[in-house]
């Protein structure tokens, strides 16, 4: 039996799919957001890409919206959301811990994002973006867009 592969879902997958109904990479995006909602990928997004993908549609959303899309977001997706591990549940990081993320070149948001695949890395298998050459080689797993996990 072959294990389905755990995926790391980063912010500009829900963006598109949520906001970008004309861009030209909707249909692929969509297609592999339904195979995660199928459960035929086993979809994970950290906490901050949820906050991050919230803030980006805060502009346009009323507030009710916006925290419908919060609290239901993990099912709306089939997506378990991952949270930095702390005994009082808090999320917190550790700024020299980012600040080292952070010299492989990486912006706040998405040192933040790596940190937690960092952590995480045994329970993942790829992460998932159309911003790839961001996270390139920065990852302790392979990095794909939407269209390369329809190609296998």
């Amino acid at each position: 039996m072959t294990r389905k592969a755990r995926v790391l879902i980063d912010t500009d997958v829900f963006v598109i799919d949520l906001r970008y109904h004309r861009d030209p990479k909707y249909c692929e995006n969509r297609a592999f957001l339904e195979q995660v909602r199928q459960g035929e990928l086993v979809g994970r997004i950290t906490v901050y890409n949820l906050m991050e993908v919230c803030g980006i549609l805060s502009f346009n959303l009323s507030p009710q919206s916006l925290e419908e899309l919060f609290i239901g977001f993990a099912t709306k997706y089939n997506v378990v959301i991952l949270f930095p591990p702390d005994e009082e549940e808090r999320i917190c990081f550790d700024p020299v811990e980012i600040l080292e993320t952070m010299k492989q070149k990486f912006s706040f948001g998405d040192a933040l994002i790596a940190e937690l695949a960092q952590r995480y890395k045994g329970r993942l298998d790829l992460f998932v973006t159309w911003n790839a050459v961001h996270f390139a080689d920065k990852l302790p797993l392979r990095v794909v867009t939407p269209v390369q996990i329809g190609r296998g």
